[in-house]
């Protein structure tokens, strides 16, 4: 008998990634997996009289066996956990990954880029203080709304919209030693799966879909160890990294820690290699 497992999105998200859903259904079948596309707006999320949590799609009683979440709110995916359903990355992984200044204070005592936690709330003080700087949003994603700030100026712009304009939590960071250029290590069921080295085309946003040039990267033994410990930080935590990536960037001393991705991408890699990352995931 096969497990039903919803693919759970926010529909602007599924809307572009339709290719990938139907990737996952059909790999699914070779596992027993019946893989739905479902999305955040087809369901009804709350409480019943006895204080235990409900669930409606579309308005009517539903659960899947498994959720594979593609979503970024936790809540959502602890509501489920409490009605017994596995979630996977758990809530805990996407708490913490997708507000990026929670990712740093997770990871306290690692190796990161010198930061600054911004609040949308409060305008757009606490200024870099020397230039340039890097500004990108806490919750964003995919290299979203990232910017590289040249001077004062460029501040006062580019942070009065997204601090005061859009209210949006940020941060600024140091800029590294090689802008632009960034590892993502590809995380399966807590062990390292695969390197991808990637450079910008302009700027710092080296994001594949936005341009970026992609090469599989052999991990050294200082960006293997580094992306061991955050492994392990996790693991620990209750919080076991299924399937994520976890990015570094390069400092004159070594890696250092850049984010960690909750809803990892897998474009690149199958770009690159023969590596086939669903069914390594759905075969877990």
């Amino acid at each position: 008998m096969s497990k039903t497992c919803w693919l759970l999105y926010d529909a602007p998200d599924l809307a572009v990634n339709r290719d990938y859903a139907a990737l996952m259904q059909k790999t699914g079948l070779r596992y027993g997996l019946a893989i739905e596309a479902v999305t955040l707006q087809e369901l009804t999320l709350g409480m019943d009289a006895a204080g235990q949590p409900t669930m409606l799609r579309n308005g009517q009683p539903d659960r899947p066996d498994a959720v594979l979440s593609r979503m970024r709110l936790d809540w959502i995916s602890e509501h489920m956990e409490r009605m017994g359903i596995p979630v996977f990355n758990n809530s805990k992984v996407c708490r913490i990954c997708n507000d990026k200044r929670r990712t740093h204070l997770f990871l306290q005592g690692l190796p990161m880029a010198e930061t600054v936690f911004l609040d949308g709330s409060c305008g757009i003080t606490s200024a870099p203080a020397s230039y340039p700087r890097v500004l990108k949003p806490a919750d964003g994603h995919g290299g979203e709304s990232v910017q590289l700030i040249a001077d004062q100026n460029a501040w006062q712009e580019t942070a009065g919209k997204l601090l005061a304009g859009d209210k949006r939590p940020a941060l600024h960071q140091a800029v590294v030693s090689q802008p632009g250029r960034d590892l993502r290590v590809y995380v399966l069921f807590g062990q390292i799966l695969a390197g991808v080295l990637r450079t910008a085309k302009a700027g710092v946003v080296s994001n594949f879909k936005l341009g970026g040039s992609v090469e599989l990267h052999p991990l050294t033994d200082a960006e293997r160890a580094l992306a061991e410990s955050v492994i392990r930080r996790f693991e620990a935590a209750g919080a076991p990294l299924c399937m994520a990536g976890v990015d570094l960037l390069y400092t004159e001393e070594g890696p250092v820690i850049s984010e960690v991705e909750d809803v990892v991408g897998s474009r690149m890699l199958y770009q690159v290699s023969d590596i086939d990352l669903v069914d390594l995931y759905l075969k877990g």
